[in-house]
């Protein structure tokens, strides 16, 4: 059947994606905001002290209250209007979304008009709201998993692309209302704001509203982020444990580079899923690690392979040279068989995303951020059918792995070659 996209651009620079799907009475609509994390590192530059988590914090207080209701009016608000909603942060924007039954779409669009333009950010609410943000925190801080993460990004990535989107304890017990105030002056604006909508849809009919409610708001540009300088390539966190968290990252294409797909695809061979090189090698024939995996992760210029295995402390050292030694025998031994589950794995859930309005949103924005355009079913379709077994192993060839970043958080330091050697 063929897919119904549609795209338009308010004249403040708001872009507008939809797609109609049948067979669905639901609709989901996104707001994405250029005010993802890497804002705070240009608030950390004004107030001359960290600031990471203030993103996440404004997203968190926005929500307190908007327009002429209150924290408990607003959220009976979408409630009443049945709509399952969702706020999140990421490097790139802050994001509010909902989904609800297609009726409903016009009132609760006032409500996120309310949101974005006209929050309270109401100072009896900020303690809660940064309560909030600390105890989501406290529930990662502590998991070695995410501490390992969170160390791998910090040394791989570049300042300030490696500091956590979700902020960090230090940085927001020290945030005031007046640097959530600020952030929202300077941040929460209608430039390069991406409103993506799916499901039952009258596109006229939502752009119109959409231009009713958001097309008077004007706002100022802000300045670029530049990226600064990465860490150590080997790097070990000490911590009191029988196990040991490894997690190894390299440079790969981002995807809106054309040879993103067949790095993907490696990767997807290397360690997605049960039947992966890394699955196979780490977890079942040699039995050394509980979890192992390789995936990616893609900002708009730059993106990162990541590897991560976890295990006992007196097995860590071979699981790091088992992983090293599959990485490096990937080139040149990639078989058709491989590429066939990666191939069925990738277009079941393109299929499967389809049948999702809120899936359907989120996706569209993301790919209207990294390409600036929507591409179709088909064509994704297409490009995977496209992949063969060759095309990624010239991608290979041409493009040598000779340095790994290196993260180990365990009792004892791990022996890790200063270079990778194709």
């Amino acid at each position: 059947m063929k897919q119904t996209l549609q795209t338009a651009t308010l004249d403040n620079g708001i872009i507008l994606l939809g797609e109609f799907l049948p067979g669905v009475e639901s609709v989901s609509v996104s707001f994405h905001v250029a005010a993802g994390s890497l804002c705070d590192a240009l608030s950390t530059r004004e107030t001359d002290r960290s600031c990471c988590g203030l993103a996440t914090l404004a997203g968190e207080l926005m929500l307190r209250g908007a327009g002429d209701r209150d924290s408990k009016q607003l959220i009976a608000a979408l409630d009443n209007a049945g709509v399952q909603w969702s706020q999140s942060v990421s490097m790139s924007h802050g994001s509010f979304a909902g989904a609800m039954v297609s009726r409903q779409l016009p009132d609760s669009l006032k409500i996120y008009a309310d949101i974005l333009r006209r929050p309270l950010l109401d100072q009896s609410q900020f303690d809660p709201a940064r309560q909030v943000v600390l105890q989501n925190l406290a529930g990662t801080e502590d998991d070695p998993t995410h501490r390992t993460m969170l160390a791998l990004r910090k040394a791989h990535y570049p300042s300030p692309w490696g500091l956590p989107s979700e902020g960090t304890s230090a940085d927001v017990t020290k945030l005031s209302h007046t640097d959530v105030k600020n952030f929202v002056d300077t941040f929460i604006q209608p430039q390069d704001m991406i409103v993506s909508v799916a499901g039952r849809l009258d596109w006229p009919e939502f752009v119109k509203q959409i231009e009713a409610l958001f097309s008077d708001w004007q706002g100022q540009p802000t300045e670029p982020i530049s990226a600064g300088e990465r860490g150590e390539k080997i790097c070990h966190v000490p911590y009191d444990s029988q196990q040991t968290h490894i997690a190894l990252a390299w440079d790969v294409p981002p995807y809106r580079d054309p040879d993103s797909l067949q790095a993907t695809a490696a990767l997807a061979v290397l360690g997605g899923g049960s039947s992966s090189r890394l699955f196979t090698e780490v977890r079942e024939k040699r039995g050394l690690c509980y979890s192992v995996s390789a995936g990616y992760q893609t900002q708009r210029d730059l993106a990162v392979a990541m590897a991560y295995s976890g295990t006992t402390a007196d097995r860590a050292q071979e699981t790091l040279d088992v992983m090293l030694h599959e990485i490096k025998a990937l080139p040149g031994t990639i078989t058709n068989d491989e590429l066939d589950r990666v191939k069925a794995r990738a277009k079941s859930g393109l299929v499967m995303q389809q049948e999702s309005t809120a899936a359907r949103a989120g996706a569209m924005a993301r790919q209207w951020f990294h390409l600036g355009r929507i591409r179709t079913l088909a064509e994704d379709l297409e490009r995977l059918d496209n992949l063969t077994v060759e095309s990624i192993e010239n991608w290979l060839a041409k493009n040598p792995l000779t340095e790994i970043t290196t993260v180990s958080l365990g009792r004892d330091p791990l022996e890790v070659p200063d270079a990778v050697s194709p």
